[in-house]
C-alpha cells in the first residue's frame, strides 16, 4: 500500500510536538483508501498478519489474543451484541492536499498524533488525536465526536481497560463548543456513510485538555466498511512491517489497511488563523505550498509563552500590506489559491479557489467509548 490530514477562529499554536521542521513535498500517491473498496472486507475480525515477526504478542495489544474479537485491528472492545458499534480511528492517510500527504508530515506527526504509545503493540505515537466513531444500528445515527489525550484517560496507559469518552467542553479563546456530532447515515450492508455541514475537532498538542489546536473541516463526508463482527474498519498489516526498523512500515507505506475515507476542506481564511509554530508560519502558508511568495514578514505571535516568536501569515505577504507596512482590511485581503471552491463544494475554477480539499483513507478499532469522562 503505497501513498502519495490537519486546526480556528482565534490564532491557534502549534507547538513543537507538531514538529513541521524540514517538511518536505513531496509528489502525491495514492492510498488504501475505502471508496467501496478494499479496507472493509479485509477486517473480518479474525488475526491478521498471521505468523508475522511484528505480530503483537502482548495482552494489552488485544481483547481476547490474537483470535480473539477484532484481533485483526488491535480492537480493544468487542462490539459483538452491543446496542452500538463504538470505534476509535487508528489511522488518518493523508492523500491531499500532497502539502500534508508528505512521508514527514504523515509519518512524523499525523500517525504519531494518532498511535497510542504502548511500544508493546507497535505503538509509537502519543494518542493525542482521537477521533471516536459510535453508530446506532437501530436509529442509524452516526455520531463523531474526540477524546481528551489518552494519558488523561484511566490510567493512561492501557486503551483496553481505560476505554475513551466524547469531549464536550467551550473552546476560550473562540467560545466554539467542542462536542460530538450526529447524523442520520446511509447503510449499504457493512458500508456506513454520513454527512456533516461541520467538524471541529481539537487536536491536541500535549497531555493537557487544555492545550489543543482546533482542526476545522466543512462539508464532511464520512464512510466506512465494517468488519463483519463489527469491531474492525479496515486491518492492522502485520505482515508488511519490518522487524529490522522496530517493525515500522516500509517508507512510503502505512501499517494499516484503510477501510474508509473521510472527505471535507478547509477554506484559507481558517487556515490562517493556525499557528504552525516549529515552522513559524500559519497553516495558510504551509498550505501555500510558496512560503517565499506568502510566508510575509513575521506578523503573529507563535508561542503563548514567548511572544517573541513570530509566525509569518498569509495576511502579512507582500500583497497585503499597506503602506505602513501592516496588513490591509480584512475585506481586501487575498490568499493563496486552493484547490477547492468552498461556495460549489466542488473543484476550483478561476474565479473559486478559497480552500483546500482533504482527503484521507482511515481505519478504525473497537474501544469502549464510556457515558462520562468522570
Amino acid at each position: 500500500m503505497t501513498r502519495n490530514l490537519t486546526p480556528f477562529l482565534r490564532p491557534l499554536l502549534l507547538s513543537a510536538t507538531f514538529a513541521l521542521a524540514a517538511l518536505a513535498v513531496a509528489p502525491g500517491c495514492s492510498s488504501d483508501s475505502d471508496g467501496g473498496g478494499s479496507g472493509g472486507a479485509a477486517g473480518t475480525g479474525g488475526a491478521g498478519g498471521g505468523g508475522s515477526a511484528c505480530t503483537p504478542t502482548a495482552a494489552e495489544c488485544y481483547l481476547d489474543g490474537t483470535a480473539g474479537p477484532g484481533a485483526a485491528c488491535l480492537a480493544r472492545h468487542d462490539n459483538t451484541g452491543q446496542p452500538t458499534v463504538q470505534l476509535r480511528v487508528s489511522q488518518m492517510a493523508v492523500d491531499s492536499p500532497t502539502v500534508l500527504a508528505s512521508p514527514f508530515m504523515q509519518d512524523a506527526i499525523i500517525t504519531k498524533k494518532v498511535n497510542f504509545n504502548q511500544p508493546t503493540c507497535n505503538q509509537n505515537g502519543n494518542g493525542q488525536f482521537n477521533i471516536l466513531l459510535e453508530f446506532d444500528p437501530a436509529s442509524k445515527e452516526l455520531t463523531v465526536g474526540t477524546a481528551v489525550p489518552h494519558a488523561l484517560i484511566g490510567s493512561g496507559t492501557d486503551p483496553k481497560a481505560d476505554g475513551a469518552c466524547f469531549t464536550t467542553a467551550t473552546d476560550p479563546g473562540s467560545g466554539i463548543q467542542i462536542e460530538p456530532v450526529k447524523a442520520i447515515a446511509t447503510v449499504d450492508g457493512q458500508k456506513i456513510t454520513a454527512s456533516f455541514d461541520r467538524l471541529v475537532l481539537p487536536v491536541y498538542l500535549e497531555d493537557k485538555d487544555s492545550n489543543y489546536v482546533l482542526l476545522p473541516l466543512n462539508k464532511v463526508v464520512l464512510s466506512f466498511t465494517l468488519s463483519e463482527d463489527s469491531n474492525c474498519v479496515g486491518r492492522y498489516k502485520t505482515e508488511s512491517l519490518q522487524p529490522e526498523t522496530s517493525c515500522a512500515p516500509p517508507l512510503g507505506e502505512f501499517a494499516w489497511e484503510n477501510g474508509g475515507t473521510l472527505d471535507a476542506y478547509i477554506t484559507a481564511v481558517e487556515a490562517e488563523s493556525v499557528q504552525v509554530v516549529s515552522l513559524g508560519q500559519t497553516l495558510c502558508v504551509v498550505l501555500s505550498g510558496d512560503s517565499a511568495k506568502w510566508g510575509g514578514t513575521p506578523g503573529y505571535a507563535c508561542d503563548v509563552n514567548d511572544p517573541s516568536k513570530l509566525c509569518k501569515g498569509c495576511a502579512y505577504a507582500d500583497v497585503n500590506l499597506g503602506t505602513n507596512g501592516q496588513p490591509k482590511p480584512a475585506g481586501e485581503l487575498v490568499y493563496p489559491d486552493g484547490d477547492w471552491c468552498a461556495a460549489t463544494n466542488a473543484a476550483a475554477t478561476a474565479t473559486c479557489k478559497d480552500a483546500f480539499h482533504l482527503v484521507t483513507g482511515i481505519a478504525a478499532s473497537a474501544i469502549r467509548i464510556n457515558p462520562t469522562c468522570d
